[in-house]
């Protein structure tokens, strides 16, 4: 079981790292002017998890030892796991507003 989940995050983190952090942007931009295919997949955690789940396959142990399933395994762990993680980080952005006082400027803390 931990390797199952151990196989999970790793084709997650991958994927959500190469999908939406600021190292991969010029990556990003970049193979949007090599390929239209290549730009739309490496912008979709669900369509990159799939190759991910693929590539996992044989990088690492295959948790289901079916190559087609570790792709739709890792599709599925990719898009579940940025789900959660757009929900945590809108929640985390919501409760810690800052808003200014209208009189002095000072930062103050969210009202509860």
């Amino acid at each position: 079981m931990s390797d199952l989940l151990a196989w999970l995050f790793s084709v997650f983190g991958f994927t959500y790292i190469v999908v939406y952090s600021k190292i991969f942007f010029k990556f990003r931009d970049w193979s949007y002017g090599k390929s239209q295919f290549l730009g739309d997949l490496v912008h979709c955690p669900l369509c990159l998890g799939f190759w991910v789940g693929l590539a996992g396959h044989f990088a690492m142990f295959s948790p289901t030892h079916n190559i087609l399933f570790d792709g739709c395994l890792g599709s599925i762990a990719s898009w579940v796991g940025t789900i959660l993680i757009a929900d945590l980080q809108y929640k985390f952005e919501v409760h810690s507003t800052r808003t200014s006082c209208k009189t002095c400027g000072s930062q103050q803390p969210p009202a509860q």
